[in-house]
């Protein structure tokens, strides 16, 4: 019963601190990434809306109190951030720079077009989208397995028709990383799954489905996402010489994880 009361307290303060229901998407002038994760927290304007001047401490800050990330992996994050800067030294970045090709983006997204097949905006992409979705086969509730699946299509779907198609470790894991990171994030704990509706608003929409039931309960740190990476990758029938380095990428790899 304390640890209950302990775990309710806590999450009580993450959701406290941040208000979920300010939400509009970007304007013109704005600046967005290829990260939905980010690009939510600025239509909430739990970052800057423009998207712009991010630092460090900042994100330290506001990730673990919007997401629940732990500090350690806030770190990460925003570190990862700040060298894709224009000009690291100055402290700060914006997401625009996140769009710089094979930094975080990586062909094969979920979302968006590979770079060299009019992908160079980084923008979302309905019909990359309506591919991903239709790996689901339906479902409405969504597994390791199921999300295990949904990325491996992406890839084989990329590798036939890019002929500049770019797989290496550093994008495979961001590949990886992108599903562990949205599998965690709205996990449903009772279900060990996440309900397809809240898929559709995080990345069709840039909004976290606050108003629709999700709550940031799961802390998110390297270990999580390292065994959430490793069970994707164990669901996956990709050859080996592909998969070389996932399990020990959170270690290797992990600076240019979002």
């Amino acid at each position: 019963m304390k640890l209950l009361s302990t775990f309710l307290v806590l999450s009580g303060v993450v959701t406290a601190q941040v208000n979920f229901d300010d939400w509009h998407p970007p304007v013109p002038g704005d600046f967005r990434s290829p990260c939905p994760a980010l690009n939510s927290l600025a239509n909430h304007g739990i970052i800057p809306r423009d998207g712009k001047n991010l630092t460090v401490p900042f994100l330290v800050k506001a990730l673990p109190q919007a997401l629940n990330l732990s500090v350690e992996v806030a770190t990460i994050v925003a570190s990862a951030g700040l060298r894709t800067s224009s000009d690291p030294a100055s402290g700060v970045f914006t997401l625009d720079d996140l769009n710089k090709h094979n930094a975080i983006e990586h062909d094969a997204s979920l979302t968006r077009r590979d770079y060299n097949l009019g992908g160079e905006k980084q923008n979302f992409c309905p019909k990359i989208f309506h591919e991903f979705l239709g790996y689901f086969k339906g479902k409405e509730q969504i597994s390791i397995p199921l999300a295990a699946a949904a990325r491996w299509g992406r890839v084989k779907t990329e590798r036939c028709r890019n002929p500049k198609f770019s797989y290496t470790a550093l994008n495979r894991f961001n590949s990886y990383s992108e599903s562990a990171i949205y599998s965690e994030l709205l996990r449903d704990p009772k279900t060990d799954t996440v309900p397809i509706e809240f898929i559709k608003i995080f990345f069709a929409q840039e909004r976290l489905p606050y108003k629709e039931g999700w709550r940031p309960v799961n802390l998110i740190n390297g270990f999580s996402l390292a065994a959430d990476i490793l069970q994707l990758s164990l669901n996956t029938p990709e050859e080996r010489a592909d998969s070389a380095g996932i399990e020990d990428g959170f270690v290797t790899s992990h600076g240019a994880m979002f």
